[in-house]
């Protein structure tokens, strides 16, 4: 019994064993540590999809809430006398509340001169405006009053007669709207109509102005006063827009603060979903987090995007340990069958991708490494030079001398340029006698004078098979450059293919650029 217990102990203190076991076990925490990686990445593209979901959703909500002003802009332009009853038509055909919640009201403000506010007054009155006047009171050299809102109830109907020129942030959102003859917001204000309302109901709001000119010239009206004759215009209440716009599906996985132009501070911020319309409970930090620069007409919204407290917590739980435990249980098996099999694959593979005549790399390598080394070129900013060559009259060497000449030559062929490039350059043989060298970071004229080096340094070898003297043997080739700015990898080689043909045609033995069509 003594002597069977000590042949277990020499057993369990040999190196081997305990390497495999220690190497087995580290694969296992790697491969777990792999899987919760995977979920965290699987959670954040979720998260990415929300927010990337939220921005084009209301990118296109935004849209089609200046599209809806342009229109009125354009029902205003093509009618002289547009009226009280024509708005609210024109309005109510649109069905704002079904349609395009966020929506408070559809407004037209008109650009009203000092001279002409009798008769402006006078003329809403008879409107039916009976108590019509402008508001705020005083003489201005400019007011640009709302004379048309609807729907006309509520807060909307207290609009009329409101002169928007006199509110500093209204204005300079008219007169980049005016300036750029395009749709303009303002910056963060609070609508007339929150006054109204409770605290707690209040919100942030914002408007949108399109400008309508008297003519279709579209001049730049703060060179000509005149070529304007008003705007339409619509309120939004920021968290009835963004209730309107975000799907359950999105606000299960994020929630969003804007601000309104750069930077995160109380004063510009325009909604925190977590406490606009729901109670979210402190807790430890987001686990995701996104921040998107958001154009809207005239002005740019900080989108600061984060994780729900209830998808974070999702993320942290249910943690594979079953998986940890099998896999360290079978830990020693699949060290064994994974290392032979990466081996096998791994030779499989390196067989795979050389030309066994040459050892050169072959076409199929050549492919794969392309579709990395042409986005490497662009990012780095650097040209890639190819250059394509054909051994000249290869058929008739081949006829004359055998197939084992010519073997012989294309293997030359295959030292010569092993030697003859540099490392990171990539040598290939195509197929039958026609071969590539790819020239990373390369201009059209490194290249040329690359391959002429080739061209020259064949031409002076000598060639003896079977103590016999081969030759004279030269080759041509054409070259191409791919540009850092351009991605089409095909079109480069068809030129220098075309490059090459051309050498052939005008005699051989030369180096050519690109083929002209």
């Amino acid at each position: 019994m003594k002597w069977g217990f000590d042949r277990r102990t020499e057993a369990l203190r040999a190196a081997i064993p305990w390497g495999v076991l220690v190497v087995a076990l580290a694969l296992s925490a790697a491969g777990w540590l792999a899987l919760e990686h995977s979920r965290y990445v699987d959670a954040r593209m979720q998260f990415d999809r929300r927010t990337g979901t939220a921005v084009a959703t209301l990118r296109a909500r935004i849209a089609s809430y200046e599209q809806i002003l342009r229109s009125g802009a354009a029902r205003v332009a093509s009618s002289s006398t547009l009226s009280k009853q024509e708005w609210h038509e024109f309005v109510d055909y649109l069905q704002l509340p079904e349609r395009y919640p966020g929506i408070q009201a559809i407004g037209y403000a008109e650009v009203v001169s000092a001279a002409d506010r009798p008769a402006h007054v006078q003329r809403m009155r008879s409107q039916g405006f009976a108590d019509y006047g402008i508001r705020p009171p005083g003489v201005r050299d400019l007011s640009v009053v709302v004379v048309y809102n609807e729907p006309y109830t509520g807060s909307n109907a207290r609009e009329v007669g409101v002169d928007m020129f006199a509110e500093p942030a209204r204005r300079a959102a008219m007169e980049r709207a005016r300036d750029s003859a395009d749709a303009a917001i303002t910056g963060k204000i609070q609508l007339a109509g929150e006054a109204f309302r409770s605290p707690r109901d209040r919100q942030p709001g914002f408007i949108m102005y399109v400008p309508v000119f008297r003519d279709a010239s579209r001049r730049a009206a703060k060179d000509d006063p005149g070529a304007i004759s008003g705007y339409v215009l619509s309120p939004f209440r920021v968290h009835d827009l963004m209730r309107g716009i975000l799907d359950e599906g999105v606000l299960q996985v994020l929630d969003m603060r804007i601000f309104d132009e750069p930077g995160e501070s109380p004063d510009n911020e325009l909604i925190d979903t977590r406490t606009a319309w729901r109670s979210t409970p402190p807790g430890p930090d987001p686990e995701f987090d996104r921040v998107v620069r958001f154009p809207m007409p005239g002005r740019t919204w900080t989108i600061h995007f984060v994780s729900r407290p209830a998808f974070d917590a999702a993320l942290s739980q249910d943690r594979p340990w079953g998986v940890l435990a099998a896999s360290v249980a079978a830990s020693l098996v699949v060290f064994l069958l994974t290392r032979a099999l990466v081996a096998t694959l791994n030779r499989a593979h390196h067989l795979s991708m050389r030309d066994p005549l040459t050892g050169l790399f072959n076409r199929r390598y050549l492919e794969e490494t392309m579709g990395r080394e042409v986005p490497r070129a662009r990012r780095a900013g650097e040209p890639m030079g190819l250059i394509v060559l054909d051994i000249d009259h290869f058929k008739r060497l081949n006829d004359s001398h055998g197939h084992d000449a010519g073997d012989f030559v294309l293997g030359r062929v295959g030292e010569m340029l092993r030697k003859g490039t540099r490392e990171g350059d990539i040598a290939c043989r195509f197929g039958g006698e026609e071969f590539a060298v790819i020239l990373p970071g390369a201009s059209l004229a490194s290249a040329r004078n690359r391959a002429e080096a080739i061209r020259a340094t064949f031409e002076a070898a000598e060639f003896v098979f079977a103590g016999k003297k081969l030759g004279p043997m030269t080759l041509s080739a054409g070259i191409s450059a791919l540009q850092p700015d351009s991605g089409d990898w095909s079109q480069a080689l068809q030129e220098a293919d075309r490059a090459l043909y051309t050498a052939k045609e005008a005699g051989r033995n030369r180096v050519l650029a690109v083929a002209a069509e």
